[in-house]
């Protein structure tokens, strides 16, 4: 498993997170509070890779 070492402010992270999930939303797909705050803390760093995929099979029990 590869280490995501990118780290981005939380600023920088949430437009990114803003402007793809309104991609997602027009696309059809359903994008959740739960699932970008998932995604804002590893892209700052809070959480690591394997504990966003723990969180990740978790959510869609996979």
């Amino acid at each position: 498993m590869a280490k995501i070492s990118l780290r981005v402010s939380g600023k920088s992270a949430s437009q990114a997170i803003s402007y793809a999930s309104h991609s997602l939303v027009t696309e059809g797909f359903h994008v959740t509070a739960e699932t970008k705050r998932i995604v804002h803390s590893v892209l700052t760093g809070e959480t690591s890779e394997h504990q966003f995929h723990l969180a990740v099979k978790r959510k869609f029990n996979v």
